[in-house]
């Protein structure tokens, strides 16, 4: 008796050991992911709790969270069994934040009336017609059953493609479109980290009009009494900071410590010290993308004005106005990974790169920025550029070379495809990567394009 009494003491300091040195930490991930993307899906998407839960939050661990949204006071706090919880609250026009240890009154809120004036001037060609001048009516039916194959399910009984909408786009003309049940041309959809793109695309305009050059150092404070001064916004646009970085969410990485447990994500990634050399070694860095959009603040008259840029300056000039990118307790972009939008206005950015930055006759985007996002990073191996992805070495084999796109987590994909005079948008939450064939999906939309009819 006393020889089981010693094991079943021995198995509980076992299970207690592993518990708190492998699972306990981990909390902080399922928490302050369930907390964050519960108050996001439903606040800023308008999706119901229900398919938040099944879908969204329905994978690996993260399904273990209890989710409590609070719709008067619009805050979402989850914990898993009441451990480490977490919440995130709605913050306006800023989407949704998660709280580590600001008190409520030090949260940023922004000051000002959120005004808009919704005018879309490209509603002639995104409303899909009859008859399509670039295509045949073959081709426009070939294109209806292929995008509708992206919506299959190999199992029905556990949905594992869970693809939410496509758009094509052919000579800046919609020619192919098709949602989930539950989900519209109206709805706004997360992209994850094709918000990194977003965030280029911001320092790019800010390099068009004089206020920096992408070769110069980027003058960060904090880095000015060590190596970490000879970093260059070029260095950081192509992920070769040389800053210490792992891209990993299964553990308590950098990464894990910055998105959900901390309340500036562009302080905590500027704060990591150097690893390698700049420009010596590539290493996809959500840091790096929220190091950008923290250190374009100062270059804005205020905090205001630097909210309002990406919008006056970007979005609504081609009318994307549901896009929004998320802010972070302390009032900076997420640079890396929030931003939502319609599938259509996901399609006019890459239309408006497909248009070498031109949209309805002005240059809202200058020409040698669009060229340098698909120059190869050094040490990358052809498949990155300045914060987009590349297929310059053969990636997606048979789809062509020239192709580049806006990639984000679960999926989601903005391809750009100038060669084609194509821009293919997919979106949804495909929970593992090879649950959907991107290279024969996309070459066989680009075949029919290509295939002359009747």
């Amino acid at each position: 008796m006393r020889k089981l009494l010693f094991f079943l003491a021995g198995l509980l300091v076992v299970l207690a050991y592993v518990f708190y040195q492998f699972l306990y930490p981990k909390f902080t991930i399922l928490n302050g992911y369930a907390a964050k993307n519960m108050c996001s899906c439903v606040f800023v998407g308008g999706m119901d709790e229900a398919t938040v839960k099944a879908v969204d939050l329905n994978f690996n661990l993260i399904g273990l969270a209890d989710t409590k949204v609070d719709y008067q006071n619009k805050t979402v706090t989850a914990s898993v069994w009441g451990i480490k919880p977490k919440t995130a609250y709605y913050n306006g026009p800023l989407g949704c934040a998660l709280v580590s240890k600001m008190k409520p009154s030090e949260r940023y809120r922004y000051p000002g009336n959120w005004s808009k004036k919704i005018y879309d001037s490209l509603a002639n060609r995104f409303d899909k017609t009859d008859t399509i001048a670039s295509l045949s009516d073959g081709q426009v039916e070939q294109l209806d059953r292929l995008v509708n194959t992206a919506f299959n399910e190999p199992d029905t009984a556990h949905p594992a493609v869970n693809t939410r909408a496509v758009v094509v786009l052919y000579k800046g003309q919609l020619v192919a479109e098709q949602y989930a049940p539950g989900f519209t041309k109206k709805s706004p959809l997360l992209g994850w980290s094709m918000t990194k793109s977003l965030t280029a695309t911001m320092l790019g305009m800010l390099a068009n009009q004089g206020k920096l050059a992408l070769d110069d150092p980027t003058g960060i404070p904090a880095w000015q009494q060590d190596e970490r001064k000879q970093i260059t916004w070029k260095h950081l646009l192509q992920m070769n900071s040389g800053l210490r970085w792992k891209e990993d969410y299964a553990n308590l990485s950098d990464a894990v410590r910055m998105l959900f447990d901390s309340d500036g994500v562009g302080a905590y990634a500027t704060g990591l010290p150097l690893a390698a050399p700049p420009n010596t070694q590539w290493e996809y860095s959500s840091g790096t993308s929220n190091i950008i959009a923290t250190a374009m603040q100062p270059y804005f008259a205020s905090q205001e004005a630097y909210i309002r840029y990406p919008y006056d300056s970007l979005f609504y000039r081609i009318g994307a106005y549901s896009m929004l990118i998320e802010a972070d307790a302390t009032g900076h972009f997420v640079g890396s990974s929030y931003s939502w939008a319609t599938a259509r206005d996901w399609a006019k950015m890459g239309q408006l790169y497909l248009q070498n930055g031109r949209w309805e006759g002005q240059q809202v985007l200058p020409p040698w920025w669009v060229n340098f996002v698909q120059q190869p990073a050094p040490n990358s191996n052809n498949r990155y550029g300045g914060h987009v992805w590349l297929n310059k070495g053969g990636f997606l084999p048979d789809v062509p070379t020239d192709m580049y796109a806006f990639n984000g987590f679960q999926g989601q994909r903005v391809f750009i495809i100038p060669s084609q005079q194509m821009v293919v948008v997919r979106l949804g939450v495909t929970y593992n990567r090879n649950d959907f064939d991107f290279n024969t999906w996309l070459a066989q939309l680009i075949e029919v394009v290509k295939t002359k009819q009747g």
